[in-house]
């Protein structure tokens, strides 16, 4: 597949070169269904450079593709990536700092968020602090994003 001289943009569906219609064919290639100009996004760079060198670090991805490191990093924390079995480089769980191989976060504390997330969005979230009073006992108040509203 070639990426010739031609801008990409993944939201967009039109050929740059002949306005067809552009369709996802997988793995991050999309083809022109006029003239079968054929295109990567970034994760299909990064499939096509691991298919020709192997397991490679971010800053072997990068160089070879052309992508900036954040972006193969995006790839990683968004799971589309994995870092290889026998690599000595390593990804950690940002809530344990466990060990992982892709993600933010490992299977345990994954399940443990979205858990969490879904219990949130059945009970409803509201901001709250908690404010001091004169006597020294706690309170909570409600946050307004109304600007007239003031302390009581």
């Amino acid at each position: 597949m070639s990426d010739e001289a031609f801008d990409f943009n993944p939201s967009m569906v039109v050929c740059s070169k002949c306005s067809g219609i552009m369709r996802y064919k997988g793995g991050g290639a999309y083809a022109c269904e006029d003239c079968g100009a054929e295109v990567l996004d970034d994760y299909g760079k990064v499939r096509e450079f691991l298919d020709k060198r192997g397991p490679s670090n971010v800053m072997e991805i990068a160089a070879g593709t052309g992508l900036e490191r954040s972006v193969v990093s995006k790839l990683l924390k968004d799971g589309r990536l994995e870092v290889s079995q026998h690599s000595s480089t390593q990804l950690f769980c940002r809530r344990c700092g466990m060990g992982i191989r892709y993600g933010e976060y490992c299977s345990r504390c994954q399940n443990e968020v979205e858990e969490l997330h879904q219990r949130n969005i059945k009970k409803g979230v509201y901001n709250a602090i908690q404010e001091q009073t004169s006597e020294g006992s706690s309170k909570m108040r409600f946050l307004s994003n109304d600007k007239n509203d003031k302390k009581k």
